[in-house]
């Protein structure tokens, strides 16, 4: 089986070399034993030593400098990424993949494919990583041993087809992610995020083979996108700040008790 082969940093190569100038009369095959690389491996170390001795061609800990196959795609995302991050607008992994997908189909390159791995290789060669904006995730408060005790009774006589469960949800839908691609040394911050946002209660039973119809509150009426929607996916209803009050919750649930005597089931 082949051996594996070694990737050399350019500090690397670069000590090789100044240990070869500080002994000018030491063989060739002893300095390979002294770093452990091959005697062909030095030979290519000197064949290109000019690139090795320009400081400004290669960072130090680069191990190999590989350039983008599609310069102009690169070039493209690279722009588009700096214009963003200017306005602190966050990025995420697949933002940038579907974007880039989208240059270099305007480009000509139909056979692109913004890959995982291509995204790896773009954040080594542009020295891009991904950092946290700000915020924090919320704590989930426990149940309390008394509740504990409360629901062990009150599911007595109730098999798990019969045990829903609702809760209710804030959806930021135009709200921007918390982690974004920037460049190294460059401060990580956000922008202002958008407050605006819906209400969604979603539920379903505990053996999960019946999931109930969504409900969602928002602010308007009579949205603009539910012109000439004839029937939705979901309940709407509205209020002004796009709560859940005790006047919607009792509706939902006189209507859900409705559907499910129709159905003939006896509920917890």
């Amino acid at each position: 089986m082949a051996e594996k082969r070694k990737s050399l940093s350019v500090d690397f190569k670069r000590k090789v070399l100044k240990f070869i100038e500080e002994n000018p009369h030491k063989k060739k095959v002893d300095i390979a034993k002294e770093f452990n690389i091959t005697p062909t491996t030095l030979s290519t170390i000197l064949r290109n030593k000019n690139r090795y001795e320009d400081e400004g061609e290669l960072s130090g800990q680069c191990k190999r400098a590989k350039p983008a196959e599609l310069q102009d795609v690169e070039t493209a995302v690279m722009l588009w990424l700096k214009q963003c991050r200017d306005k602190n607008v966050s990025i995420s992994g697949p933002i940038l993949q579907e974007k880039a997908q989208q240059f270099a189909e305007q480009l000509g390159h139909n056979s692109f494919r913004a890959s995982n791995g291509w995204l790896d290789r773009f954040k080594k060669r542009n020295e891009v990583t991904f950092k946290k904006v700000c915020g924090e995730s919320g704590s989930v408060d426990a149940v309390c041993a008394e509740w504990k005790k409360k629901l062990i009774d009150l599911t007595q006589g109730f098999n798990e087809d019969d045990i829903y469960n609702v809760d209710e949800t804030g959806l930021f839908f135009k709200c921007l992610p918390d982690k974004t691609l920037t460049f190294k040394g460059d401060p990580c911050s956000g922008g202002k995020n958008s407050k605006e946002r819906l209400t969604v209660m979603l539920g379903a039973n505990a053996s999960g083979t019946h999931k109930l119809k969504p409900l969602i509150i928002g602010k308007s009426k009579k949205p603009r996108c539910f012109k000439h929607v004839t029937s939705l996916p979901t309940k709407y209803v509205a209020n002004k700040k796009a709560w859940m009050t005790g006047e919607i919750f009792s509706n939902w649930l006189k209507e859900t008790n409705i559907q499910m005597k129709l159905r003939k089931k006896k509920i917890l």
